[in-house]
């Protein structure tokens, strides 16, 4: 730690050890000794120093705050430190693609399309709330402690790219423009494709391949055969990618064509050819890697030329094209959605709770039979009836039960009949009460549930939409210091969320019913 840089951070946060450092500052794994959890603490340098550049980091910080999403590392806090302006933000423990890249050489497609879907997912979440990335490279995907990627790292509006960054420049970013959404995914294609290939799309023929063990180099093309849309030699377009990038499948043949196609695409040189948006590239990343995809391919139109490999393919989503979108895929060629299956398991739930309230009567009636006590004068004439009480009766749904007496409430000669195990909630979180790790790290694991059971398919989407929504609302009412309307709005969420379980459109188990019966509202 160097002498200019504090140990402590607002009175707050403990520096514990230096994780990066660039032109524009330094990066802490550091200690929120209020919420007792691990926090990132970045604290700019003298690069950023002046009243100009604290109001920058304080505007980015801010629209940084209002992206809530699960693939997006959330921002805690923002201050300033005796004149350095500083940002915390939740701390990841796994590892980064770059990383992954590095130990163990090109990924499984599979794992690819899954990886970069994630992070199509957290970018197309900022450009929607207007924040741009802007230093994209392969170490800006970073995985948290539960497997699941986020965007980290968005760059200052004036932040030079590092020159690890340089090679995941847009061509319009080369030559000195703004971050734009489309420069964006221009960088993550580049990622894809390094992580696909090994190496980036710029790379010469001769440049290793990071992680390839015994894959021989290409073989040149004879004079006049080269690649179709392949650009003379010194004149590829700024940033790294044109018209003369490889196809990743001439790299590594086994790459399915339609992955090819999305690659390039996102590499075109022109803005207006890249796909529109993060969330046209997540879904067909997710139709690629779903086993037993088959994109429809359309027949060529009478006269139309067949396509060439290596072409750009363009489609069209939505059937009539927007100004500028060119890359974007058609909803025919992504897989349907899931069938929903919340209806069904509840069904089964409720046939299985009914035949062990009928084995359970059942049991009980045949063990009193057999203990019965002879009374003292039995009748002659009729004989002696055992009667169970309470009667037990299978219902389809939740209903008012009486209150059941405590083992402390029988009395000599009672007969316990049942035993019923109760498990309570990990946590009640009463009127100000915080949870561990503080609202918003609460609010980030709530929104990571309803993501997990988006995945299992058994949710009804509009349900979970609607919750992802209102979890975004909460999440800004608690940045702006109103605690008790942010607490309604979730207890809102929480009743919502057990009644369309009694509807069948939330399923009764998985990680969103878990994680609601670990925390209570009071």
């Amino acid at each position: 730690m160097s002498d200019a840089t504090p140990s402590m951070v607002a009175d707050r946060y403990r520096l514990d050890e230096l994780i990066g450092s660039g032109p524009m500052g330094e990066v802490w794994r550091a200690y929120d000794t209020r919420a007792d959890w691990v926090v990132a603490v970045k604290i700019l340098g003298a690069g950023a120093a002046g009243e100009a550049a604290r109001e920058s980091l304080k505007q980015h910080a801010q629209a940084v705050a209002r992206v809530i999403h699960p693939n997006v590392a959330m921002v805690l806090d923002v201050g300033d430190q005796e004149g350095a302006p500083f940002l915390v933000t939740e701390f990841l423990t796994g590892t980064s693609v770059g990383e992954d890249l590095a130990a163990e050489g090109p990924l499984p497609i599979v794992e690819v399309c899954d990886l970069v879907g994630q992070a199509a997912a957290g970018l197309d979440a900022a450009h929607r709330a207007g924040v741009f990335h802007g230093q994209i490279d392969s170490g800006s995907f970073r995985r948290a402690a539960s497997g699941v990627l986020k965007v980290v790292g968005f760059g200052l509006p004036d932040e030079e790219p590092s020159q690890a960054e340089r090679r995941y420049l847009a061509p319009e970013r080369a030559s000195g423009r703004p971050a734009t959404a489309a420069a964006d995914l221009y960088a993550l294609g580049a990622v894809c494709y390094e992580l696909l290939c090994g190496r980036p799309p710029a790379a010469a023929p001769d440049l290793p391949v990071t992680g390839m063990r015994a894959t021989p180099p290409s073989p040149p093309s004879a004079p006049g055969t080269e690649a179709p849309g392949a650009s003379a030699p010194g004149t590829e377009a700024p940033g790294g990618a044109g018209q003369g990038v490889v196809p990743p499948s001439a790299i590594r043949p086994e790459i399915p064509a339609e992955l090819d196609r999305l690659v390039l695409a996102m590499l075109a040189p022109d803005p207006a050819r890249r796909p529109s948006g993060g969330e046209p590239v997540r879904r067909a990343l997710a139709a690629i890697a779903r086993p037993g995809a088959a994109p429809s391919t359309a027949p060529n139109p009478a006269g139309a030329p067949a396509g060439r490999p290596g072409d750009t393919r363009v489609y069209d989503f939505n059937g009539v094209p927007r100004a500028g979108d060119t890359a974007v895929y058609e909803s025919a060629e992504l897989d349907p959605a899931p069938p929903r299956t919340g209806n069904k398991l509840l069904i089964q739930m409720g046939i299985a709770v009914a035949v062990i309230a009928v084995v359970a009567v059942a049991m009980v009636m045949w063990a009193g039979s057999r203990k019965e006590t002879p009374v003292a004068e039995p009748s002659t004439s009729t004989p002696p009836t055992p009667v169970l009480t309470p009667e037990v009766t299978p219902t389809a749904g939740p209903t008012s039960e009486p209150p059941r007496s405590s083992p402390t409430d029988l009395t000599p000669g009672d007969t316990a009949t049942s035993l019923v195990q109760t498990v309570g909630p990990k946590a009640t979180l009463g009127s100000g009460q915080t949870p561990a790790g503080g609202w918003d790290h609460w609010l980030v694991k709530f929104d990571e549930a309803v993501t997990a059971q988006e995945d299992i398919g058994d949710i009804d989407p509009h349900v979970a939409e609607k919750v992802h929504d209102k979890l975004r609302k909460a999440a800004k009412k608690l940045q702006d210091g109103h605690f008790e309307p942010a607490r309604g709005q979730i207890a809102g969420v929480y009743r919502d969320l057990r009644k369309a379980q009694v509807k069948g459109d939330v399923p009764l188990s998985g990680p969103l019913a878990s994680f609601l019966d670990d925390f209570a509202l009071s």
